[in-house]
């Protein structure tokens, strides 16, 4: 049944137990094209010889059902309509510290706003949201900045300093300095005592009342370096950073500061791929979920002009 309802508009809000439950405004802002027209394949079925059969109800009941599942899924409908892959567009991922957007996550924009000005009714609520692994990510950020300060490695405004490279001596020599700073030389030391009880071949040279078997100019270079006098310094190094990532601190409002980019740097996209900036909002910074090593998504609002 192909029904086409041109112009319609809604009357006033009454109350009726068979009103449908529903945000209709965004609904019809999603069906109607630009003229105003929506037109709608309904599939309906019924029984003619029944007494109680009612056409009529059962073009309503399929009319309820479409207006569901549009709001629903409105972005997934909208690609229905319009011939775009919508499914994933809701949602804009970045990763988790992060206010740039990735690649793909720039595509998708693209599609919003093409989205957008094929539906001149609607308009785009852009959230400021942040996660847990957010704030695990902006520590971790902060410490490599401060090592990489101590190694005297200089970065430009704005760059974020890579995954610290423990190969390099100078890495090393900053954050053992860094640890000391925060923690103190002796718990440092702790540190070093306790990466040499933890190697292996420690239990046999703690009984012979001699160092673990490291060649003599490698145990010399480390006690000059003031690394622990074991083969493989990498687990001590780590712990190092995992203790310093777990007790820095954070502006208070870098979270919501890290929020407000996010959207910001979607609003940004979308005007730039033409959409005007009254059709786009940008809302408070808020709290969401996302799961560790994961991607922070923000989940992006329709709604009827």
């Amino acid at each position: 049944n192909q029904v086409v309802l041109d112009k319609l508009t809604l009357g006033e809000r009454i109350d009726s137990p068979d009103a449908l439950k529903l945000p209709l405004e965004l609904a019809l802002a999603i069906l109607k094209d630009s003229d105003g027209r929506i037109d709608l394949g309904l599939p309906v079925s019924g029984d003619m010889n029944d007494p109680q059969f009612s056409y009529g109800a059962l073009i309503w009941k399929a009319v309820g059902n479409v207006l569901t599942k549009i709001v629903t899924a409105p972005f997934r409908a909208l690609g229905n309509l319009l011939g775009i892959s919508a499914d994933k567009l809701e949602s804009i991922d970045f990763d988790a510290g992060s206010a740039v957007l990735l690649p793909p996550e720039r595509e998708k924009l693209k599609q919003v706003a093409q989205i957008l000005a094929k539906r001149e009714q609607l308009k785009l609520a852009v959230p400021g949201q942040y996660s847990d692994t957010d704030a695990a990510a902006l520590r971790a950020q902060a410490v490599r900045r401060a090592v990489a300060a101590k190694a005297g490695i200089k970065l430009e405004a704005g760059e974020e300093p890579g995954p610290l490279n423990l190969g390099e001596r100078k890495i090393r020599g900053a954050l053992r300095e860094l640890y000391g700073e925060r923690f103190g030389k002796a718990e440092l030391d702790k540190q070093k005592k306790a990466a040499e009880s933890a190697a292996p071949g420690a239990a046999a040279a703690a009984s012979t009342a001699a160092p673990a078997k490291i060649p003599v100019l490698q145990r010399l270079g480390k006690l000059i370096e003031g690394e622990p006098q074991v083969a493989d310094t990498g687990a001590f190094y780590n712990g190092l950073r995992e203790q310093l990532e777990a007790r820095q601190p954070l502006p208070a409002d870098a979270l919501s500061k890290l929020g407000t980019q996010r959207s910001a740097a979607i609003l940004a996209a979308l005007q730039q791929d033409g959409t005007p900036a009254a059709r786009v909002s940008a809302g408070a910074p808020e709290k969401t979920q996302a799961a560790p090593g994961k991607l922070v998504g923000l989940k992006l609002g329709l709604a009827a002009q």
